[in-house]
């Protein structure tokens, strides 16, 4: 084990600058595990808290209600809706 002084918090915008920071030893983090598969399969990284998943999120879709939604746009919302719905 090493301990490492951080100067303050440390900010990222990325699930994969979030990744390279734990790899890099720099604590635990909170990322899709699609995203870490990979590393989680060779033993990079472990899941840690399996028993205390975090708590869902929303998820939005978004597009501009004034103007008259393709069928493709449509289609794919409610196929979102659905997915989330069958996961959530």
């Amino acid at each position: 084990m090493r301990n490492i002084t951080l100067p303050g918090p440390v900010g990222v915008n990325g699930a994969e600058l979030y990744t390279a920071g734990a790899l890099a030893g720099l604590g635990l983090v909170q990322v899709p595990r699609y995203r870490v598969r990979e590393q989680l399969a060779n033993g990079e990284l472990c899941v840690v808290l399996a028993d205390q998943p975090p708590p869902p999120m929303p998820v939005s879709v978004m597009f501009p209600q004034a103007r008259q939604l393709s069928l493709r746009v449509r289609t794919f919302a409610d196929w979102l809706v659905q997915v989330f719905a069958d996961i959530g």
